[in-house]
């Protein structure tokens, strides 16, 4: 069983209205779409939380949170714990990324920051956010060969348009993901989707994760968060 490892909190610096936490450390970044669980041990934030661990352009490891919520909490201290990598990611297999539409929905694009240096090549991009303060996070996916922003009202799905699109990775929230998902299954495009749930653990004990997948309730820490869209109840 994997143990968390402490680190120190390089810096933390603003993404918009979001926050970059930096660490220290040689931490294993696993692949896109899977995650980890971080927690301050003397903070506000003592119970882990999950978080999508991704590297900076010169190898920093480093997360994302929204200051505003309860997880933001995690900016403001100065080491951690985080174990990582936990979770299924995307299954990448045979993709190519002038065939690959990304759709993310607020935070949930988090899990698409290493996504163009796993593919080898630029990715097509559609995101949608709150308010416009938080659209810098998508600069945080680089490089990318387009980019499409839906600020509220606005719905993502306004914006996505699958001519010429063989595979499809969604992440965001359920409601924007399951309306992505129809998309693709409408036009008989594949489709795999990061869903969000609250964990506490993040490798299965606990059960506070459970999603309705294959007509079934089952634990997102082990069968995802990644999933193909067809599993969606």
């Amino acid at each position: 069983m994997k143990e968390p490892v402490g680190v120190a909190v390089r810096r933390t610096c603003a993404v918009g209205s979001y926050a970059v936490v930096e660490l220290d450390g040689d931490l294993e970044v696993g692949p896109p779409g899977t995650f980890a669980m971080v927690r301050d041990p003397t903070g506000a934030a003592f119970l882990p939380r999950p978080v999508g661990l991704f590297r900076r352009p010169d190898g920093t490891p480093a997360f994302l949170v929204d200051p505003a919520h309860g997880v933001g909490a995690l900016a403001g201290a100065a080491t951690l714990e985080v174990l990582t990598p936990l979770g299924r990611g995307f299954d990448l297999t045979g993709a190519d990324a002038a065939t690959t539409l990304i759709v993310g929905g607020g935070i949930g694009a988090t899990v698409f920051f290493g996504l163009p240096a796993a593919l080898g090549a630029p990715v097509r991009v559609v995101a949608g956010f709150r308010e416009d303060r938080q659209a810098p996070a998508l600069d945080l996916i680089e490089p990318a060969a387009s980019r499409a922003v839906a600020i509220a009202p606005q719905l993502v799905t306004d914006l996505v348009d699958l001519t010429g699109v063989e595979l499809v990775l969604a992440s965001g929230p359920a409601p924007m993901v399951r309306a992505v998902a129809a998309l693709a299954a409408a036009a008989g495009v594949p489709c795999q989707v990061a869903l969000e749930a609250p964990m506490a653990c993040g490798f299965g004990a606990c059960y506070g994760c459970a999603v309705e997948l294959d007509g079934t309730w089952q634990r997102l820490c082990i069968e995802g968060p990644v999933v193909a869209a067809e599993r969606l109840a």
